[in-house]
């Protein structure tokens, strides 16, 4: 039996990942934990093997997103004969023996997340996913959707899984592929439920072990622009690419997904009299929609995170 291997992926997070790493050492010493940094050379990784010697580390020259982080380190697990990978985000704290439980699900050749809850107050972050055969939105299940849906507190049979924290056998893994490296971060780990429902792997949520989750401000402020153009650009991707699964038709849904989920972002700056923001919304959105229109996925134009950086800064010595 091979090992359980933990990828956990840093962008810029250095204590996040720390505490997270150190939750895994203390709470589940019987995984290998992978940390793979994600172009940041934030000095995580020479932290992380002063502190852990034995911990695996891998640095990557670029940010490739979540998804190409990610397939990093599922390529580097696979080629070192796990028997099970786990991919976890670096802002998580893993309580003891959640891990062995979930490899043990995950073990009937199926994926499983845990429950995920707010680390500031326990409210429940991710306890199961579904798609809006209307919208094609993939979205978190509301607590109340989940006390209808599910009476009790077991193994939910779910649509989607959060990337936030996702367990599978290597034979899943390599069945259904690593993320789809086009989406860069947002809607990849719906897309990947979505590959792996298809190829026939159910997938649960485990609501008998939980997880906290810190839920990083990786688009507040001015990089909201990055998070509207990748939601947009993504959404319609996603929608787009799994549209007969749902039983939507393409423009039609699209049309929806725009007018229900992301135009609000520029209306509502309009209304708040936000007349910079709502211009620098309404250029995003548009951008979004051509770059999915004409095929240019993967990561945001340099040009876009620039600006998003300038105005952060500019914002911050205000």
């Amino acid at each position: 039996m091979g090992p359980h291997v933990v990828v956990v992926l840093n962008y810029h997070g250095h204590d996040d990942t720390l505490r997270c790493v150190a939750s895994l050492v203390d709470g589940n010493p019987e995984v290998t934990v992978l940390v793979v940094d994600n172009g940041s050379f934030d000095q995580t990784l020479e932290a992380v093997r002063q502190r852990w010697p034995k911990i695996a580390v891998s640095q990557s020259p670029d940010n490739l997103g979540f998804a190409g982080g990610m397939n990093r380190g599922i390529d580097w697990a696979l080629g070192r004969a796990a028997a099970t990978i786990t991919v976890l985000n670096n802002d998580t704290v893993v309580p003891s023996g959640v891990l062995d439980s979930l490899a043990h699900t995950a073990a009937a050749d199926v994926a499983v997340s845990p429950e995920v809850r707010y680390a500031s107050d326990g409210q429940v972050w991710f306890g199961g996913g579904v798609v809006d055969p209307e919208t094609g939105l993939a979205r978190h299940l509301s607590e109340r959707e989940i006390a209808r849906r599910f009476p009790s507190d077991g193994v939910r049979s779910v649509e989607t899984l959060a990337g936030c924290c996702v367990t599978a056998s290597a034979a899943v893994w390599r069945h259904v592929g690593g993320f789809d490296e086009r989406y860069f971060l947002i809607f990849e780990d719906a897309d990947w439920s979505m590959r792996a429902r298809a190829r026939g792997v159910d997938l649960f949520v485990d609501a008998g072990v939980q997880i906290e989750h810190a839920v990083s401000a990786s688009f507040s402020g001015h990089r909201a622009l990055l998070g509207l153009y990748y939601y947009a650009r993504n959404g319609l991707l996603f929608g787009g690419r799994w549209r007969r699964h749902t039983g939507g038709g393409d423009a039609l849904m699209a049309a929806r997904f725009l007018r229900r989920h992301v135009l609000p972002e520029v209306t509502g700056a309009w209304r708040r009299g936000d007349r910079r923001g709502a211009l620098d919304r309404q250029a995003v959105l548009t951008l979004a929609v051509a770059d999915h229109a004409t095929g240019r996925y993967g990561r945001a134009p340099a040009w876009l995170e620039r600006q998003a950086a300038r105005r952060t800064r500019a914002s911050m010595r205000r």
